[in-house]
């Protein structure tokens, strides 16, 4: 996707014009606006069960030298789902690691535990599904990618320009000074 924006001189000229502490701080403002209608457009476009992959979904800014960005990101308790949900995961076989095997204290020493005496010791390493106790193996089927996070950018991407270029031309109204304002097109 290309965008092409219009007006972006004359607003690096006018952001010349300000303070270098002003013009960072209305600009990375900018940036959270548009980051904003992405983040809201996410929210809507992720699949809801327990609501938490939806709180997940934050926005920030960085900067990098005199380089801001701004970013939506998961975030917090529920952010591992993101990764499965957004690109789907592929079947596989899901096992008792060797490391996460019991051992058993012997007259002899410590002993592993073989996937037998696993299974019969129910509360101390046997794969659990719900309430079923299923072996030391199973074959998860996977499940197909249900994205939000890029779709939510295709499709507001101009209006997240436009919400930077609003926010930025509300901001900057200086005497007779004021900044241009946005237009994208898409190519």
């Amino acid at each position: 996707m290309t965008i092409r924006l219009k007006g972006g001189p004359e607003l690096l000229r006018m952001l010349d014009e300000l303070p270098k502490n002003l013009e960072r701080n209305v600009v990375r403002g900018g940036l959270r606006a548009g980051a904003k209608v992405i983040q809201q457009q996410a929210k809507a476009n992720v699949p809801v069960k327990t609501g938490q992959l939806k709180r997940a979904i934050g926005i920030g800014t960085r900067t990098n030298g005199s380089r801001l960005s701004s970013y939506v990101k998961l975030r917090g308790s529920g952010s591992y789902l993101g990764l499965f949900i957004e690109y789907g995961v592929a079947p596989h076989l899901i096992s008792v690691a060797e490391a996460d095997k019991p051992v058993r204290n012997t007259r002899r020493g410590p002993r592993k535990v073989s996937i037998g005496t696993i299974n019969k010791m129910v509360k101390r390493g046997s794969l659990k599904i719900g309430e079923n106790f299923v072996g030391p193996v199973i074959m998860h089927p996977g499940h197909a990618a249900k994205p939000f996070l890029r779709p939510a950018l295709d499709q507001k991407a101009e209006e997240a320009v436009n919400a930077m270029g609003a926010y930025i031309a509300h901001r900057v109204q200086i005497g007779n000074l004021k900044a241009p304002s946005l237009e994208v097109d898409d190519e």
